[in-house]
C-alpha cells in the first residue's frame, strides 16, 4: 500500500469516527472492503486507540443506550451484540450497573405498538402480540407483565 491510500484509508476512519462510536469488529469490516491490508488495519485500529478515538468502554455503553431507545429487550439486545462486536461479558456487567428495568421497557414497548388493548383478547391476537413482543427481546414475564399492564390501564 502506497503513503496516498493510507492517509486515505486513515481520513475514511476519522470520518466514521466523527460521526458516531464503532467497535474495532465493525472498523475492521469497513476497512476490509475498501480493501486495506491486515497489518495497517492493525496499526491504524491500534494508532485510533492510543488516541482515545475508539474506546471500546464507551462504545459499549454508547451501543446499549442506543438498543434500550429502541425499545428492545434483553434478549435482542446481547444477540445483537456479538454481531457489532461487543464483548458480552462487559455488555451484561454494564447492563447490571445501569440497573436496567426490562419490565418498564417492555410494557414502553408494548404501548407503543398496541396503544388500544381490549380487556379480553383472542387467542390469535394475544399470540401474535407475544410473539411480537419476543421477536423485540423480551422474556415472557415482561411480556406478560406488559400485556396486564395494559389491560388494568383501561
Amino acid at each position: 500500500m502506497d503513503d496516498k491510500s493510507k492517509q486515505k484509508l486513515k481520513n475514511y476512519v476519522l470520518w466514521l469516527l466523527a460521526r458516531q462510536e464503532y467497535s474495532k469488529k465493525e472498523l475492521t469490516t469497513k476497512l476490509k472492503a475498501k480493501e486495506a491490508s491486515e497489518s495497517y488495519i492493525e496499526e491504524l485500529l491500534s494508532w485510533c486507540e492510543r488516541l482515545g478515538y475508539i474506546d471500546e468502554d464507551r462504545y459499549c455503553e454508547s451501543f446499549l443506550r442506543r438498543q434500550i431507545n429502541k425499545g428492545l429487550g434483553q434478549r435482542r439486545v446481547l444477540a445483537e451484540a456479538v454481531n457489532k462486536g461487543v464483548d458480552r461479558a462487559q455488555l451484561v456487567q454494564l447492563i447490571e450497573a445501569l440497573e436496567v428495568d426490562w419490565f418498564q421497557l417492555a410494557q414502553a414497548a408494548y404501548e407503543k405498538k398496541y396503544a388500544i388493548t381490549a380487556p379480553n383478547l383472542d387467542y390469535k391476537e394475544k399470540a401474535k402480540r407475544v410473539r411480537y413482543m419476543m421477536y423485540r427481546g423480551f422474556g415472557y414475564e415482561e411480556i406478560d407483565f406488559a400485556m396486564q399492564a395494559a389491560t388494568m390501564g383501561e
